[in-house]
């Protein structure tokens, strides 16, 4: 009998820090939720779905930590912290009575956007312990060019925005 590879779980302090700042990212979007479901219906229920899917997220992650709730960990706070890069530099995309009306920046937001924004660190982090090690630095330098290019994302926005 073959015996499966062992895939190594992260430590308990790795995952309730992660969950965490998930649920910090979740209380804030549920504290703005009322505000933004002031504003149009559709804001409203963005914010209280996100607030929603962080807080299950959490929960999740604590019991069940495997590689596609990493994945999808990823994918879906990165895509919100995108959103918030695009509403702060070109405006609120599409959908909307505010469409197109830049948001300014506060405080909670920030707090929400860099709970997100190390949750994604942190479970890229994870991903990359569970793969094989000569794996690890090719994803190593990927998420390092990932980080970098979310870093300027802002001055690329901008720099587009001014051109065009």
């Amino acid at each position: 009998m073959i015996e499966a590879a062992r895939v190594p779980i992260p430590s308990r302090t790795v995952l309730y820090t992660a969950a965490g700042f998930s649920l910090v990212a979740a209380l804030v979007h549920l504290w703005a939720t009322p505000e933004h479901f002031e504003e149009w219906w559709g804001y409203g229920a963005f914010f209280l779905v996100s607030a929603v899917a962080q807080a299950a997220y959490a929960a999740i992650l604590l019991a069940r930590p495997g590689q596609k709730l990493l994945v999808a960990g990823i994918i879906g706070n990165s895509a919100i912290v995108l959103l918030y890069l695009v509403t702060r530099t070109l405006g609120i995309p599409f959908f909307g009575p505010e469409a197109g009306v830049v948001e300014e920046v506060g405080a909670l937001d920030v707090i929400a956007t860099a709970s997100e924004a190390a949750l994604v660190i942190g479970l890229c982090g994870m991903l990359m312990w569970r793969l094989p090690r000569q794996d690890r630095a090719i994803m190593l330098v990927l998420a390092l060019a990932a980080a970098l290019l979310l870093i300027h994302l802002p001055h690329l926005v901008l720099f587009f925005h001014l051109i065009f």
